[in-house]
């Protein structure tokens, strides 16, 4: 056996193959598979050498030794298994509180992969639990418990761990026939004692084996598992490569010469700014497929850098995995089983949007209004929707399908039946439009689609394979897809490359093989490197303790270890490329400031000073390069537009006379006074809500309306409160059963249990009112309508009033108007709006020698009776139940406050007719934009609008 201690990366690692290659047969492996595509790029098509997985490697040699060598465990599967001995877990085992989680699972698979890896196996564990403390003893005993499990599964499925098979070769002699007789294998800074021990064995039976593990240019003290790896195997290492001077001094104690290597540091406003500017930096190259993109957290990172490529015009080379339900089709195909597995029709309506279904919007509406139609039937709803699926089967096919396949679903079934039934969903004939759309869609995008239904229908199979052979039992849809939706939501998927040609981006340095300029994105603390973390199922107490039962041994690795390889993984990043790195980071991302990786002052100084790095700080506000330094057609554009003058936005208004006399209500017309409000608040709201009668269907509506409950059910000319209980109850129902087919059941029990809760409020404020405010017996008067029963509906300037007031009433010299809604913010400070909607209801109530007030009942709890003076009588309120009195007197003559507040709701009245009349649809900003329904169509919103400019000083808008 031979041992090279080698620089990482293509420069040292690149001929020690191609001179193992040039000396006959052999083969070629590593510990971590993540280093094969480097093997492969130096092993040429004419070369006797294979490159193979390590784990191939070990089976094939156990093969040699006349054993059986099953196929290798899927994690899936171990985890599938894991999952079932966690059910079996007695109560007090330490794992039983967690042990239903996918989490857990895959952490304890980890563990006893560590374990397997450091040669203690089951029986082992059991030995240090009888003598380890209590806490780790229990531990160990259940970690004992689970691998029992998984070996047995494994068995009956015909798996072997790649463990099992190194161990089963231990007491084997392979019958050499000229094959394996040389082994180059790539260790790098990764520990296995159970590997090492193979590898001497291997040599023990005549193979010649070149190990080839991981040093510091200089011999830094870093790289501590190549140390103990070198140290086990009894062999100091041949030195080979050498590096730059950066990579010669980078965490040396001494600064040394060497080949110049170009490094910058750069800083961009945000993560999107730092992808973009990186990418441009990529393009500067005589060739972009040689420059490539290093970030530590790609899930992050990839979706940002694929955007800022297609913009930018870039081709990238992206191979990345995601989480399986960000996938589309595997979304569609949960929301279809849950539709199957729910007792309610409308479940379908979420995926009624897909693309996958190539619905129009006509017929997006025409199957949700069918869904809500249906679900009114209650009870029938499944069957008046398969009656609904006969009459509409040209235009939605696949709904009578899924509704044939959820028929066959009925029942309970075993899971290996359910697992067939759901594959037909998943990979259904060309009744279900996502089964045509995968084959039909461009090439990148099905292939996307069909990993997505692979990895469906893989994951499906580990678990039901492992459940077949411990415990097969029958389910129902609604376990089965309770079953799916767990499965699925933590597993991930691979991403196929949006491009074969251009920049590469990885997260594996491995994957760098052939880049001149390397840019490393993200450089931030807590990312790289990362913070130190124990373990969840070991801790490092647990691993102290394990190490010290075991005198002789290699000591298990604790957090410290695992946190000084960051910086084996750091300079492994600075080794791929050959002439300039270049080292960025975000100055903020959504909800924080950064704080730049210390690793970037070592680079600094490795690299001989400040005055030796190149920085730049992108500004936030150049969003392209300047003039003659744009590499991409999109950036030319985009900064001929920076450039160029100035416009603003122009100003909102109707140009085509046809449009303004559309918009514009006839002479004569009525207006609600919450419409005249509207007018005056933001004539761009008031054209949406009343001219273009522009809803919007948003949950907070449904809230809304439960205020019309007191009117609804006439609360005020109810004589009990059993009568107006009984009366608003039954209001509450109505109202509740026109939203039954809108509403989910967990919305209408909200709804309905806030309703409860309103009515009792309503009532305890109702009666209490009317021992504080007496109304004269017989002047009750509900739902009056202006211009009946005495209620003005003449204003000044010749407007007319329409609607209805929910009820009027007579008390001492008042004449009251009772009123249900939001009510003012600072009731003794109304502003315009609102002193110009509370002072058409004043007008209306105008009679001579009598004073006007407002009974406003609120959502927020409280009751206010608005008066303009008090000389109709005395009023009082009682807070403590709510109750409040408003004197809106701005004068000690009640003449002259009354004259001052019709004569400011004269002006308001005025202005909101002219706009009606001049068909002004401009926006108004206020505090309305904070609770407007038509935020996203208006230019002047608060949080959609475009006055804050993001070019540089922004551009200031007066009211028109």
């Amino acid at each position: 056996m031979k041992v090279l201690s080698a620089v990482p990366g293509p420069t040292s690692v690149g001929p020690i193959i191609r001179q193992f290659c040039g000396r006959g047969e052999g083969v070629v492996t590593a510990f971590s598979d993540s280093a094969l595509p480097v093997c492969k790029r130096f092993v040429q098509e004419d070369d006797a050498v294979e490159v193979l997985a390590l784990g191939e490697v070990v089976s094939r040699f156990l093969r040699m030794c006349g054993e059986s060598a099953q196929p290798l465990s899927q994690a899936g599967q171990v985890e599938a298994a894991i999952a079932r001995a966690c059910l079996e877990l007695p109560a007090e085992s330490p794992f039983s509180r967690t042990a239903r989680y996918p989490g857990l699972h895959k952490a304890l698979n980890r563990t006893l992969k560590e374990l397997h890896e450091w040669e203690i196996d089951r029986d082992e564990m059991l030995d240090l639990a009888s003598v380890a403390t209590p806490r780790l003893s229990a531990k160990l005993q259940s970690l004992a418990e689970i691998d029992k499990e998984v070996d047995s599964v494994m068995l009956a499925l015909g798996r072997q761990s790649h463990s099992a098979q190194l161990r089963a070769c231990f007491d084997s002699l392979p019958e050499r026939d000229g094959s394996f007789d040389r082994l180059l294998i790539l260790a790098g800074s990764e520990e296995s004692p159970l590997r090492l021990r193979w590898i001497q064995w291997a040599v023990d039976q005549g193979t010649d084996i070149t190990l080839i593990v991981e040093r510091h240019a200089a011999d830094a003290p870093i790289f501590a598992g190549s140390r103990r790896t070198l140290e086990a195997l009894g062999f100091p290492g041949i030195p080979t490569g050498d590096g730059n001077a950066l990579t010669r001094n980078l965490f040396a104690p001494d600064l040394t010469g060497g080949p110049g290597v170009d490094v910058a540091i750069v800083s961009a406003a945000d993560p999107l700014a730092e992808a973009e500017w990186a990418l441009r930096g990529c393009m500067e190259e005589e060739r972009p497929d040689q420059a490539g993109i290093y970030v530590r957290n790609l899930e992050t990172y990839a979706p940002l850098i694929e955007a800022a490529a297609k913009r930018l015009g870039i081709p990238v080379r992206i191979a990345r995995r995601a989480p399986l339900l960000t996938n589309s089709f595997a979304r569609l195909t949960l929301a279809a089983l849950e539709f199957c597995a729910s007792n309610d029709v409308r479940t379908l309506g979420p995926i009624l949007q897909s693309s996958y279904l190539g619905l129009t919007g006509e017929g997006q509406a025409r199957l949700a209004s069918g869904l809500r139609e249906c679900h009114s039937m209650r009870s029938m709803q499944w069957e008046t929707l398969r009656t609904w699926a006969d009459i509409h089967e040209e235009e939605f096919p696949w709904v009578g399908a899924l509704l044939e396949w959820r028929q066959k679903a009925s029942g309970s079934l075993l899971l290996r039946e359910w697992k067939a039934l759901v594959t037909e969903l998943i990979c259904a004939d060309e009744r279900f439009p996502w089964s045509t759309r995968i084959m039909g869609r461009d090439r990148m995008m099905a292939e996307r689609d069909r990993r997505a239904r692979h990895q469906l229908e893989r994951l499906l199979a580990n678990f039901v394979t492992v459940d077949a052979i411990v415990d097969e039992r029958s389910m129902t849809l609604s376990e089965v897809t309770a079953i799916c939706r767990r499965v699925w939501k933590d597993a991930d998927v691979s991403i196929p490359p949006s491009s074969e040609v251009g920049v590469c981006v990885a997260d594996d340095p491995y994957a760098l093989t052939d880049v001149e300029t390397l840019r490393v994105m993200g450089m931030l603390e807590g990312v790289f490197p990362r913070r130190r973390s124990e373990e969840p199922v070991l801790t490092d107490y647990d691993r102290e303790e394990i190490s010290n039962l075991r005198p002789g041994h290699p000591p298990l690795l604790n957090s410290h270890d695992k946190a000084e390889a960051e910086r084996d993984a750091f300079y492994r990043v600075c080794t791929a490329a050959r002439r300039q790195l270049v080292f960025s980071y975000p100055l903020a991302d959504d909800s924080r400031d950064n704080i730049p990786a210390f690793y970037l002052t070592e680079v600094e100084r490795a690299a001989g000073g400040h005055e030796k790095v190149t920085r730049k700080d992108w500004a936030r506000t150049l969003l392209a390069p300047l003039g003659d330094e744009c590499v991409t057609e999109n950036d030319r554009i985009l900064r001929q537009s920076l450039d160029a003058p100035r416009e603003s936005p122009s100003a909102v208004e109707l140009i085509s006379q046809a449009a303004r006399d559309a918009l514009r209500p006839e002479l004569g017309h009525r207006f609600a006074p919450g419409e005249l409000r509207d007018a005056l608040q933001c004539p761009f709201q008031y054209a949406l809500r009343h001219r273009l009668h522009l809803r919007v269907r948003r949950r907070g509506a449904r809230w809304q309306s439960l205020r019309k409950l007191p009117q609804a059910s006439g609360l005020v000319g109810k004589e009990s409160r059993e009568h107006a209980e009984h009366a608003l109850i039954e209001a509450l129902q109505a109202e509740l059963d026109s939203l039954y087919s809108e509403v989910p059941d967990w919305e209408m029990q909200l709804l309905r249990a806030g309703g409860r809760r309103l009515i009792r409020e309503w009532l305890r404020r109702e009666f209490r009112s009317r021992e504080m405010w007496p109304k004269e017996i017989g002047s009750i008067r509900g739902n009056v309508a202006f211009g009946a029963d005495g209620l003005r509906d003449a204003m000044p300037g010749g407007v007319l009033l329409e609607g209805v007031v929910p009820a009027v009433s007579r008390h001492q010299r008042y004449s009251v108007a009772h009123l249900y809604g939001s009510g003012a913010r600072d009731p003794k400070n109304l502003t315009e709006v609102e002193k110009l909607y509370y002072g058409l209801y004043f007008l209306a109530l105008h009679e001579s020698g009598r004073e006007g007030a407002l009974e406003i009942e609120s959502m927020r709890g409280k009751r206010e009776l608005v008066v303009l003076t008090r000389a109709g009588g005395p009023v009082n309120g009682f807070a403590q139940d709510g109750l409040s009195v408003v004197d809106l007197a701005t004068a000690d003559d009640p003449a002259l406050s009354k004259k001052i507040f019709f004569d400011d709701v004269k002006r308001a009245l005025k202005r909101a007719v002219e706009r009606i009349y001049d068909s002004r649809v401009d926006a108004m900003k206020g505090d309305h934009c904070d609770w407007c329904d038509y935020g996203e169509l208006c230019r002047r919103s608060r949080a959609f609008g475009e006055e804050d400019s993001p070019f540089g000083t922004d551009v200031v808008f007066e009211d028109v």
